[in-house]
């Protein structure tokens, strides 16, 4: 193709002289561009004797100013630098006019629909995404829609996606077509781990579950985070303590400073009062010779975290009460105090009150670490958590047991109900590591669950499976279907109310309506 740019005066008349010059030439117009002091047009290839020929002759009519071979013409920079851009995005970029017909397909849709351009373009987009009703109404009824979660079939694979549909109007607001953006919902988890992985700061990360006991105990941790005052987090063995105290360090103004945590009943008594309170060089046999600073010092200007405080001797309660009265430690054959400015959060799973009334544990460092107390619910006490968590192990621990368990059997979920987590989420995150070990498929069952003996005698070989034996389940979607019902009904009937038992499922009204259309609940099953 060959492309001038002719530039003129701002003439009546002008372009069509222009034209009749090719017309006297015989040669063919491709595209043209008109502006009020440049006309630039595209024909198909001529010899540079034309060329020349044709130039000259265009040079010759009144007011044109020059003629200049370029490129491309301005339409089709502005094309290609558009193209560039659509085809620079990590998501999907389809285009569509008003017939359904796609006239672009970005190099993103090509990966991720296995289809070439050149195999779309001009085709209907129904034939390539399915019928889908969104579209349909995108274009007729101009109802735009923002991240839309939608499947397509691949074969025998099926693939998700989250789509955007924008309208293109024209002069009169009138839909002309459509520009419809979709994310690889695969793609889009690699981007959050990326993200996760970079941005390692969110409180309540590790802290699985939104039941109300533990929204309650969240939101809590939130108010009372910015505070300088103790903490003492009460709960058994296995509830996420230290989690909790981690995440209120990470909501304080403290963050950017150490989180130092420590348990009191790891070490005796010697060795745990130079760990909080350091030494001095030739304190004792076997100390460093340089002395050291303690875990109190370390946390300067952060947060100490005193698991089992329930362990503490007599004597280093009566050190721990100077160091919250007085803000000053002394190091182990040191004479001299030190200032520190340190949050202490202590936690127990012990009776403090109980101890205090048997001389075990002094009242006047129980009133001093009581300021915030906050119980930590057990998992008993949470149970409509256990399907997450129990996801969420699944997903943490397919690698490192080298599985690719994709999820559970209703039963399961059941079954981890009805049972009273004496040892609580780390004993369901034992069990569960467990019964994927036991797995040889892809789904969990009650086959696989294998109580903990110090709770229950069980003989771990009743699980395994004997090679061609067959466990019949329906689809992971099928079950999830069914489990979503089951809570949707009864939210439901108890409240008779879209908007609250939206409120408590955590999603909008309408999407309640859409799924007990979806569902076909009726009254009659309430």
């Amino acid at each position: 193709m060959v492309r001038f740019e002719v530039n003129t005066k701002d003439r009546f008349g002008i372009t069509t002289e222009i034209l009749y010059k090719l017309y006297n030439k015989k040669i063919d117009l491709v595209s043209m561009e008109v502006f009020p002091t440049k006309v630039c047009i595209k024909i198909n290839d001529i010899d540079a004797k034309t060329k020349e020929i044709l130039k000259e002759a265009i040079c010759s009519i009144a007011d044109v100013i020059s003629v200049n071979e370029v490129e491309l013409l301005s339409y089709e920079k502005n094309e290609r630098q558009l193209l560039a851009v659509i085809n620079s995005v990590d998501e999907g970029i389809i285009s569509i006019d008003k017939n359904f017909k796609i006239n672009i397909f970005n190099n993103y849709c090509q990966e991720l629909f296995n289809y070439k351009k050149a195999e779309v373009v001009g085709r209907d987009i129904r034939d390539i995404v399915g019928n889908d009703d969104i579209i349909a109404d995108l274009v007729n009824k101009g109802i735009e829609y923002d991240n839309i979660k939608s499947s397509l079939k691949h074969g025998d694979t099926t693939s998700s996606y989250i789509t955007t549909g924008r309208r293109i109007t024209n002069d009169y607001d009138e839909t002309v077509g459509a520009v419809i953006s979709i994310k690889d919902v695969n793609k889009a988890k690699q981007l959050v781990k990326i993200i996760n992985k970079n941005n390692d700061d969110g409180p309540f990360k590790d802290i699985i579950g939104n039941s109300k006991s533990m929204g309650k105990v969240k939101k809590v941790t939130t108010t009372i985070a910015k505070s300088n005052s103790t903490v003492l987090l009460r709960g058994d063995s296995g509830t996420g303590k230290e989690l909790f105290a981690n995440a209120i360090h990470k909501l304080s103004d403290r963050k950017d400073e150490r989180f130092v945590a420590i348990n009191c009943a790891a070490l005796p008594d010697s060795l745990l009062e130079s760990e909080l309170f350091g030494y001095e060089k030739g304190s004792f046999t076997g100390a460093m010779q340089s002395g050291k600073e303690g875990l109190f010092k370390e946390a300067n200007k952060g947060t100490i975290f005193l698991d089992e405080i329930g362990e503490l001797s007599m004597i280093l309660q009566a050190k721990l009460l100077r160091v919250l009265q007085e803000g000053k430690i002394r190091k182990i054959g040191s004479s001299k105090e030190e200032a520190v400015d340190v949050r202490v959060i202590a936690a127990t799973h012990k009776n403090l009150e109980k101890m205090i009334k048997d001389g075990t544990f002094r009242e006047d460092l129980y009133y001093r670490l009581n300021v915030i107390p906050i119980k930590i619910p057990n998992l008993k006490e949470r149970l409509d958590d256990i399907p997450i968590l129990v996801q969420f192990f699944i997903n943490k621990l397919n690698k490192k047991l080298n599985k690719d368990i994709r999820g559970f059997k209703k039963e399961f979920i059941d079954e981890l109900m009805s049972y009273d987590w004496p040892g609580n989420v780390r004993e369901l995150q034992n069990l569960i590591e467990r019964a994927m070990n036991l797995c040889n498929g892809d789904i969990l069952t009650t086959q696989h669950i294998v109580i903990d003996s110090i709770y229950k005698d069980e003989d771990i070989t009743d699980s395994f499976i004997e090679e061609g034996e067959e466990i019949e389940f329906n689809s992971l979607k099928e079950e999830m279907e069914r489990y979503e019902k089951e809570i949707i009904m009864k939210v439901y009937d108890s409240n008779k109310s879209y908007r609250s038992s939206a409120k408590i499922l955590g999603i909008s009204h309408t999407a309640v309506m859409n799924k007990i259309k979806k569902y076909n609940i009726k009254e009659d099953d309430l």
